[in-house]
């Protein structure tokens, strides 16, 4: 069989400052996949960006200028001049209206006024390498991996259907259903795009790689629920996500530890912060954590939880919460932007991962916490059972006295130093997947596609 040359997109994490689980798992496919593919003797990885109905390979130069706006991205606030700040933050002050302050003074991950010039930035940077001729040309042999997040860029998938119709095979990576599935956590609109894009993706994919079982199972549920299928993918499959976090070598400054973060994950601290890694959104369930944590601090007033992630579009409410609570920066934490180099530091010093999601594609921060040696709560969900085995301790959903009760009975052991360990089942505990397995995974799932694709005419004519 021939080798195909295979290129994978990452239209949307580069350049942006989000590091939720859709971007930890471009960065780190893109990051093991070459090795990977020289193994293979395949040729080596391709990295690309769409453009204009293009797919751009992603040179060095360009990535420098993705990698500037990423870092716009992260934090407008650090980001931009103060000289420039001063006018719309004194209108973000003045004003009632909470949608003109967020867009006035944005969030961490959140651009606001700032999205014109940004988009500005980035469509005179890709329009040089449209005129360098940096772009991609399909062919019958290649595969384009597409593992992004694509019902933002709705505009990919005329071109992703030109190269299919050329002889690219496509391979989409698919995260869940949830919008479709449970549409009361997203609302109508985001729910009706949702499903705009999976049905491009059931009709533009040769191969569909879900990150779990759960997910390839419900993938296959939604195409057996068409009327029409003929035009839809029928080879669904998937991959287990990989645990270790990528961190860069020491000294450099995009990377370092906030002494903050330091100073609250500390190995000598008694009671470093519970860690809850997940964007605010209803479904992740950061109600019933705080709610266990306002139990917990009428006897242990010195327990500490942290919340690490985005601020999403849904979740007003609970950050007024958080805002107004009286824990506030005195037990009670909260950090938008983690650098990859922070989250490794506050899973190796927490003193134990909670995650309370109601619904998941998967729960990457299970297998993160794990891969720490964490003690992990996660909420009794089927997705939450595959991913996490018999390695987690796990609780009733919306039951924040059941929450609580456990994590007094495991502070009871680890303030005792009655535990050796923060993994429960230790004795049915393995290490959970590296991403170059998860890497070597999903290659071995797209060119076993491949092989099956190029025979299917010599099956025909024979």
């Amino acid at each position: 069989m021939r080798r195909p040359t295979i290129t994978i997109d990452a239209s949307h994490t580069l350049g942006s400052g989000k590091n939720t689980g859709i971007e930890r798992v471009v960065r780190n496919l893109c990051r093991e996949l070459p090795s990977v593919l020289q193994e293979r003797g395949c040729p080596g990885l391709q990295i690309a960006t769409h453009f204009q109905s293009r797919f751009l390979e992603v040179d060095p130069g360009l990535e420098q200028s993705l990698q500037f706006l990423s870092t716009w991205e992260r934090n407008a606030g650090e980001f931009v001049p103060g000289w420039i700040q001063a006018i719309p933050k004194w209108i973000a002050a003045s004003s009632h209206s909470a949608k003109l302050r967020k867009w006035m003074d944005p969030r961490p991950s959140h651009l606001g006024i700032y999205k014109l010039p940004h988009h500005v930035v980035r469509w005179g940077g890709l329009t040089r390498k449209v005129l360098e001729g940096n772009a991609i040309e399909p062919s019958a042999d290649r595969i384009l991996i597409l593992p992004d997040a694509y019902w933002t860029r709705r505009g990919i998938w005329k071109t992703v259907e030109a190269h299919r119709k050329a002889g690219t095979m496509i391979a989409t990576v698919v995260y869940d259903l949830i919008p479709l599935t449970h549409p009361e956590y997203v609302g109508k609109k985001r729910s009706d795009k949702f499903q705009s894009y999976l049905d491009q993706v059931v009709r533009n994919s040769d191969t569909i790689i879900a990150i779990s079982k759960t997910v390839r199972d419900d993938v296959k549920r939604y195409i057996e629920a068409q009327t029409d299928r003929s035009a839809m993918c029928q080879d669904v499959r998937a991959f287990v996500l990989g645990a270790e976090l990528s961190v860069p070598e020491s000294g450099t400054t995009a990377q370092s530890i906030r002494p903050i973060v330091k100073t609250l994950f500390h190995a000598s601290s008694p009671y470093p912060p519970y860690l809850m890694v997940a964007s605010f959104d209803p479904r992740k369930n950061h109600t019933q954590a705080l709610d266990a944590f306002d139990l917990l601090w009428k006897s242990n007033p010195e327990l500490q939880i942290c919340f690490a992630g985005r601020s999403g579009s849904r979740c007003d409410d609970f950050m007024r919460r958080i805002e107004q609570h009286p824990k506030l920066n005195r037990g009670l934490w909260v950090f938008h932007d983690l650098t990859d180099r922070e989250l490794h530091h506050v899973y190796e010093h927490c003193s134990g991962v909670l995650l309370p999601s109601i619904v998941e594609g998967f729960g990457l921060p299970i297998v993160e916490s794990l891969w720490h040696g964490r003690k992990t709560f996660a909420s009794d969900t089927p997705i939450h059972r595959e991913v996490g085995g018999k390695c987690c301790e796990y609780f009733p959903l919306h039951d924040p006295m059941a929450l609580s009760n456990q994590i007094q009975a495991w502070e009871s052991l680890r303030t005792a130093g009655s535990s050796t360990g923060g993994i429960h089942g230790a004795e049915d505990w393995s290490k959970p997947t590296t991403w170059r397995q998860s890497a070597t995974q999903l290659l071995d799932a797209v060119l076993d596609g491949f092989a099956q694709r190029v025979s299917i005419p010599q099956r025909q004519a024979a």
